[in-house]
């Protein structure tokens, strides 16, 4: 008799170690499906928003410059032979005022969202010309607008020299050199004010030291990784403000720490104020970035097999306890509510706002589990099953969407806290149970414990 109760038991138990098995591999599947989409979506979804929006926003001020000669010497079959060529000669700006105005546009696309951005830029830059050397007075002076991104979308572009506004416009379009001469007063002193608007995804940089304004993608991408070797600038009573109206954010790499920051109701200044200073560096801002569904939704169905391992060791404690033990089936249909949750999520989240569905899917199935196990016990049974689920199932999946300030998230922290305390109830809830004389099969258990 005792062998056919111990045969009923290990063959109950590796049914329902199956049925987890099963649903394993199927939240896996449902995470693999949506890791798939969004990789997918992304790559289609990136190219749409540059297209409508532009890329990151490259903001290059005005460059004045000269052009000297030259020589180079090298040998060739023997002789040596001397060539001249030109090069030119950045003229720093002997005072500069820039505001930039950012505010967040975010847009949502299929379960992806993009940190679009407008942004407002407006800068002053003061030249003494006559810190040139004397050599190159005589030297036609150039000025480059700096309107060089064919990612950018640029709206009321002004450009003024000395007060006065630089037509036509299609100067500055195309960024060509705009010769300055006739333009100097005999004090040697120049002003140049730019203004406009624009749109941009991602991040801001502003570039102080790169000079080749013809650069590919990849350069730009050496810039913010803080890989590419930069000239170096003098700054001479510089003052940069921007203000956004976010308060989260981050730097990119090799970029000038900020001298001054106020961040209130929502809104951030921040000021980089430099005076007879030399830097290879940039500033940049690296806007935000709002959680996406896809993301979370696969990385909560992966986990997912740890919330229902929890869930069956804590249901099955709970039955021996409760002299209320569930077949085998009841595991399976318990299981799929599981199932259902994350399904219901990741394909409402595509159409409606992320949150909102996953309550709906959180509600959706906590009362598969309590409507379902009201009728196969009673509503006791069935509450308790369904405050385990709220905590297994809905807390473990809502801790992904947090993260400390360092970038890393709460879910372990949260697992480790839940799974101590879990481990401490059910060491003092059988701690006076006698488990040799527990019958773990569905029947009953040994006459010995009721």
């Amino acid at each position: 008799m005792e062998a056919l109760i111990a045969l009923r038991q290990f063959a109950e138990l590796t049914v329902i170690a199956v049925i987890f098995v099963g649903f394993t591999i199927g939240l896996l599947i449902i995470g693999g499906v949506n890791a798939g989409r969004t990789e997918g979506q992304t790559e289609l979804f990136t190219k749409r928003v540059k297209n409508s929006h532009g890329g990151p926003l490259i903001i290059n001020p005005p460059r004045i410059y000269y052009e000297v000669i030259k020589e180079s010497k090298a040998k060739v079959a023997g002789f040596e032979t001397i060539s001249s060529y030109k090069k030119r000669e950045t003229v720093d700006p002997s005072g500069t005022e820039v505001e930039i105005d950012l505010w967040l546009e975010r847009k949502k696309m299929g379960n992806l969202w993009f940190s679009v951005f407008m942004a407002k830029y407006q800068g002053r830059y003061r030249y003494d010309l006559e810190s040139i050397p004397e050599d190159y007075h005589a030297e036609p002076m150039f000025l480059v607008p700096g309107l060089n991104s064919s990612e950018s979308i640029f709206r009321s572009i002004e450009l003024k020299i000395n007060d006065v506004t630089v037509q036509p416009l299609s100067k500055l379009v195309s960024n060509t050199p705009i010769e300055l001469t006739s333009k100097l007063g005999s004090d040697g002193k120049l002003t140049v004010d730019f203004y406009y608007e624009t749109t941009g995804t991602e991040y801001l940089l502003y570039e102080l030291s790169i000079q080749d304004m013809n650069r590919s993608s990849v350069d730009i991408k050496q810039t913010i990784n803080g890989q590419e070797n930069q000239r170096l600038t003098r700054l001479d009573d510089f003052n940069l403000r921007l203000t956004a109206d976010f308060i989260e954010y981050d730097f990119p790499k090799r970029t000038i720490p900020y001298t001054g920051l106020l961040q209130a109701d929502g809104r951030t200044e921040i000021e980089w104020q430099l005076d007879n200073a030399v830097t290879g560096k940039n500033i940049g801002l690296i806007v935000p970035e709002e959680i996406n569904p896809g993301e979370i939704a696969s990385r909560m169905s992966f986990f997912a097999p740890v919330s229902l391992l929890f869930f069956f060791v804590v249901l099955t404690v709970f039955g021996i306890l409760s002299g209320s033990k569930l077949h085998p089936m009841h595991y399976f249909f318990v299981a799929a509510t599981f199932l259902s949750f994350h399904l219901t999520f990741s394909y409402s989240a595509d159409h409606i706002a992320m949150y909102f569905a996953f309550g709906i899917a959180s509600l959706v199935s906590c009362f598969l589990t309590f409507s379902y196990l009201m009728r196969v016990k009673d509503r006791k049974f069935a509450l308790i099953a369904t405050l385990l689920q709220l905590l297994y199932l809905v807390v473990f999946s809502w801790s992904f969407f947090y993260q400390t300030e360092s970038g890393l998230g709460i879910t372990g922290l949260i697992v480790t806290i839940v799974s101590v305390l879990t481990l401490f109830a059910l060491m003092q809830f059988t701690a006076q149970l006698d488990w040799k004389k527990v019958d773990l099969a569905t029947k009953s258990m040994d006459s010995s414990l009721k």
